[in-house]
């Protein structure tokens, strides 16, 4: 499972629930999700969410080093 995926469920959050709040497209979470190619803007979005449902801080390099 990826880094994403991972961190997405511990917060509780449905596909479409994390992409409604990171203002993406589901597909998009799910293309990043698989370890598809996304843009750095679209890694910011994803850690920027994340951080703010799990309390705590992450970074795109993080999240991209799946």
């Amino acid at each position: 499972m990826s880094k994403i995926k991972s961190l997405r469920l511990e917060a509780k959050l449905s596909l479409n629930q994390f992409a409604r709040l990171a203002d993406l497209d589901r597909a998009t979470v799910s293309k990043a999700e698989k370890g598809g190619a996304v843009s750095e803007l679209t890694l910011h979005k994803i850690a920027a969410t994340l951080g703010r449902q799990l309390g705590r801080t992450l970074d795109a390099d993080e999240l991209a080093s799946q």
